[in-house]
């Protein structure tokens, strides 16, 4: 197997999104472990995770006048600025995260005969559902080194002989949540932590909640994230404010202590239309709370999740079955509490060590 010594992740920016959680653990347990390890962006948003301790940043973005260039053009100067830092640093492998920049690190890489493992994120049912996508997924990821998915569904959606090779590896859990515990006073709040974003399907879990209080109405729903442009926040707060739910349903925001805000509520609850592998998903079961998830494509919650063990499923889009399944955690406190300490189980197989392993031992395998 081919030694590491020096890493190169590629990724858009490091806002907060779950890709950039995962490539900003994982660079930062690799310089932990004494590797030269550079992310490379092509932009900075106002919100972002801290750059790691020992983890050099590169801008491979565009100037203010070379992005008032046409489409074409953007496309491949941002190649050769990518191309050019990775003449420049060298790197034994590139890491790279989200479709365009696993496009852009294969076409850059290449020439360099650099090898290149690239990471689908997301559910490729969504993204890559148009014959333009699926034309140039299979045509440059043929040329990668290797293929990281979060579930077997997403893996298969791909040709043999990109998925024959690829690996399937679970994100990595901040170390905080592996050493926060949950509360011993427990809240009746449910809790949901992520984007503001159409796929999160928060008007779903809003309608549910408003249908559980019905017959619970001493509890409240807190929503924690920040707002990602698509308009969906306004939607949700609009349906809150017109139906009279303003002091049960609580915009929380973006929080940099969600395992302490979050660690004395009765469940953390996931009302996704489709994910990966949700990371605050995976960091609710570790901190030991009660898990509600929607059973969305491409499978990361079912991955997580089996039935009423370690966890509550239901349909995704369906209010109802929400509704449900809050009902079942808030109603059995025991029984709660059983699902929770199966939860925290996760911590026994994807600790940040354990994962960066993975990541290594598959590089090494593939260069």
């Amino acid at each position: 197997m081919g030694e590491i010594n020096k890493v190169l992740f590629h990724i858009y920016s490091l806002g907060k999104g779950g890709a950039e959680r995962v490539v900003t653990t994982l660079a930062g347990e690799m310089a932990r472990r004494g590797m030269e390890v550079v992310i490379a962006t092509l932009a900075t948003e106002k919100e972002e995770y801290p750059l790691p301790e020992g983890v050099r940043r590169a801008d491979v973005g565009l100037s203010e006048a070379e992005n008032k260039k046409g489409r074409l053009s953007r496309m491949r100067m941002r190649i050769k600025k990518l191309r050019d830092c990775l003449s420049k640093e060298r790197p034994d492998v590139v890491y790279a995260f989200m479709q365009t920049a696993n496009y852009r690190a294969i076409m850059a890489a290449d020439p360099l005969k650099i090898p290149v493992i690239i990471s689908v994120r997301s559910d490729p049912k969504v993204d890559y559902a148009s014959k333009k996508q699926k034309f140039l997924s299979n045509m440059l990821y043929k040329k990668a080194a290797g293929s990281v998915f979060q579930t077997t569904g997403a893996r298969d959606f791909f040709p043999e002989e990109i998925a024959s090779k690829a690996a399937v590896i679970l994100n990595p859990i901040s170390e905080k949540y592996l050493k926060t515990e949950r509360a011993a006073d427990i809240r009746k709040v449910f809790a949901a932590v992520g984007r503001f974003h159409d796929a999160k399907d928060y008007m779903t879990l809003v309608r549910a909640f408003e249908r559980f209080l019905k017959d619970h109405e001493e509890y409240t729903l807190e929503i924690y994230g920040g707002d990602s442009g698509d308009n969906s926040r306004l939607q949700v707060a609009e349906y809150v404010h017109g139906h009279a739910l303003d002091d049960k349903i609580l915009f929380m925001g973006s929080r940099s202590n969600v395992a302490d805000c979050i660690r004395d509520v009765t469940a953390y609850v996931l009302s996704s239309k489709y994910e990966g592998l949700p990371n605050a998903l995976m960091e609710a079961m570790a901190l030991g709370l009660p898990v509600i998830a929607t059973d969305c494509p491409s499978g990361g919650p079912a991955a997580l999740i089996s039935d009423g063990e370690n966890g509550l499923l239901a349909e995704a889009g369906n209010p109802r079955e929400l509704a449900a399944a809050m009902a079942k955690m808030a109603e059995n406190p025991e029984d709660a509490q059983r699902v929770a300490d199966e939860a925290k189980k996760i911590r026994e197989i994807a600790g940040t060590a354990r994962i960066t392993d993975e990541w290594l031992d598959y590089a090494k395998r593939c260069i």
